[in-house]
């Protein structure tokens, strides 16, 4: 890491990348099952969704939603009473053919899964059963084995829109989105609430190319605001706070609006010049896996009080935009 804010951000990003190795593994695996499932006759294609699919997820890497298309051939009988259930014994004997040491766990998980877990990785494959709908939009029909229906899912759509707006901020609204749920992953007040919230305060905050810093700033700023009335998701289809109490949205708007001050007084400091204080306020903000600063000397916090300003985290700096002025105070005289 250099010691420019930009440098700190990109330390940042590093750190929340998945593994390179693991990326690769889970894209090995989603295509090996594919052709398995095609050429039983089962699926005609497959297609990842969740936040691995979409790039957003967090490391580690700990399970891949992946979508089954069902061949249209079965579509009839999945129709039935006990469809969506069939459809997933389906799957599971030809997986199990071909994936004899794999284990199958139907009980513990979503009723819209087959999950699977394979000895030679470290993260399980949720799989979900599909069938198409007639006008061959992108809408899908997902299993639902708890209520024995298909549900109406738009996942392909919001895995393209969050494509293309991936494209035309330059590549960088995916790790934008990463730094917005570490941000809210270990925060006292936030951390209840779900990923694909921060992906929706974001596709409405950052539409072109932005550095990391100006992107988490504004984006926390639209939050602030955006909590005190429903929030969609970027298809605009699913209210995410329609469960949402007032004394929750309330606590929420407050958590944001702080968070929101402080990352305009680094992007303050950051205009100025003054990247160690402004790093140390990200870093104090967003937490461990953003770099520390180095620790400011007696000399120089000494020289910016004379004229600067205090930042939130308590560092001198020469810039008047800190959180408050530097006011020396006056020596008393004894007689």
């Amino acid at each position: 890491m250099n010691d420019s804010t930009k440098g700190a951000f990109d330390a940042l990003d590093e750190e929340l990348n998945l593994d390179g190795r693991e990326r690769k593994s889970a894209q090995k695996r989603h295509q090996d099952i594919t052709d398995y499932l095609v050429d039983a006759s089962l699926a005609i294609a497959t297609f990842l969704q969740g936040s691995f699919a979409r790039k957003t997820m967090l490391k580690p890497l700990k399970d891949v939603d992946m979508i089954i298309r069902m061949h249209p051939r079965l579509e009839k009988i999945l129709r039935q009473p006990g469809g969506p259930a069939h459809a997933m014994r389906l799957i599971r004997e030809v997986l199990a053919e071909e994936y004899p040491d794999a284990q199958f766990d139907v009980d513990d998980t979503p009723a819209h899964a087959l999950q699977v877990t394979f000895p030679d990785l470290d993260f399980t494959f949720d799989l979900v059963p599909a069938l198409d709908a007639e006008n061959g939009s992108e809408i899908v029909y997902i299993a639902d084995r708890e209520n024995d229906t298909w549900e109406w899912s738009n996942t392909r759509t919001l895995n393209r829109i969050t494509s293309t707006r991936n494209q035309a901020t330059g590549g960088r609204f995916v790790h934008q989105v990463r730094m917005l749920k570490s941000y809210k992953k270990d925060h006292p007040v936030l951390d209840d609430t779900c990923g694909l919230l921060w992906e929706a305060f974001a596709y409405e905050a950052v539409t072109s190319p932005l550095e990391h810093s100006q992107a988490l700033a504004i984006t926390l700023a639209h939050a602030a605001q955006a909590v005190t009335s429903p929030v969609f998701d970027p298809t605009g289809v699913d209210d995410l706070t329609a469960d949402w109490t007032t004394t929750e949205r309330t606590a929420y708007a407050t958590a944001l609006a702080a968070a929101a001050r402080r990352a305009a007084e680094a992007r303050r400091l950051e205009e100025d010049g003054q990247h160690a204080a402004a790093i140390e306020v990200w870093h104090d903000l967003i937490g461990d896996p953003f770099p520390e600063a180095e620790a400011q000397s007696a000399a120089d916090a000494l020289r910016a009080l004379a004229a600067g300003s205090i930042t939130s985290t308590g560092r001198a700096v020469t810039s008047p935009r800190g959180q408050q002025p530097a006011r020396p105070g006056r020596s008393w005289r004894t007689s």
